[in-house]
């Protein structure tokens, strides 16, 4: 009887070669209970919010108001995260010596440069064991401590390729340290 071995799972991000150069690809984390609980719970909070808008309408209270501001931020992050996991990617991209970290999700982007003479320490970062793999992205805002890349930039610590394991992490390390300063890495 021949040894069954475990199949060896493929990595999660894309390398994409482009005009520019070369890119990472690195979709966005998806957790399946958020995934199943945000619809549900936007149902609810816009049936809230509805009828917030209705009594608004009906009779004007200042309370109301701040109500429904607190509302549409939190029907925001929501929705947003929901748009995120299904739509949203990291790209790690190489511009001759510098790298371009962009978060991008539904056509929206934002983009940090960073120059690749003043990147020092890339290495993976440790990820939390489980049940504490779960950290709160919010994408679109730098300088996270959430990623299983990290380097050091001037005074400050980054972090990418949030919801990458060490190993996926080590091999993106590998890649970039070929193509960057000797000293980043």
């Amino acid at each position: 009887m021949g040894a069954r071995y475990e199949p060896v799972h493929r990595e999660r991000f894309v390398v994409e070669t482009t005009a520019e150069g070369e890119r990472i690809r690195i979709k966005a984390p998806r957790h399946i209970f958020v995934m199943l609980f945000l619809p549900f719970w936007l149902v609810l909070w816009t049936l809230g919010g509805i009828a917030a808008m209705t009594q608004l309408l009906t009779n004007f209270e200042l309370f109301l108001v701040v109500w429904l501001c607190a509302w549409a931020l939190g029907w925001c992050a929501a929705a947003g995260t929901l748009a995120w996991m299904f739509t949203g990617a990291e790209i790690i991209a190489v511009r001759g010596r510098d790298i371009e970290i962009a978060h991008t999700a539904l056509g929206l982007s934002r983009r940090w440069l960073y120059q690749g003479a003043q990147i020092r320490n890339l290495s993976v970062a440790p990820q939390p064991a489980w049940p504490f793999q779960f950290r709160w992205q919010v994408p679109f805002l730098a300088n996270q401590r959430n990623g299983a890349l990290k380097f050091d930039y001037g005074p400050r610590t980054l972090y990418v390729g949030a919801g990458l394991d060490e190993g996926e992490a080590r091999m993106i390390v590998e890649r970039l340290g070929r193509i960057l300063p000797s000293a980043a890495a």
